[in-house]
């Protein structure tokens, strides 16, 4: 399932509903069944989430949370798998 891992410790900024810019330290990135994936934590609750890269303009990319509760498992495994110092516990 794996197709490649970039490790990587950058930080990227989504914006909320409201504009605000809020920081995510990226983990890990890989691409599986070519797809694009990036596993990143708000250093500030400590969370981390799996996004899907969903859209590219220009240079800009648009990623969305993962949040079905299967494929969020199967991709916790993947990351698991990649980074194996790191244990996973799900919220839902």
């Amino acid at each position: 399932m794996k197709e490649e891992l970039q490790d990587t410790n950058s930080t990227i900024y989504f914006e909320d509903e409201e504009g605000t810019r809020i920081p995510f330290e990226v983990i890990a990135q890989t691409t599986s069944e070519g797809r694009e994936f990036l596993l990143v934590q708000d250093p500030e609750e400590g969370l981390a989430y799996i996004m899907e890269a969903c859209a590219s303009v220009d240079d800009t990319v648009t990623y969305r949370v993962v949040e079905d509760d299967d494929e969020i498992r199967e991709l916790g495994e993947l990351f698991a798998e990649i980074l194996e110092d790191v244990d996973f516990e799900y919220e839902s």
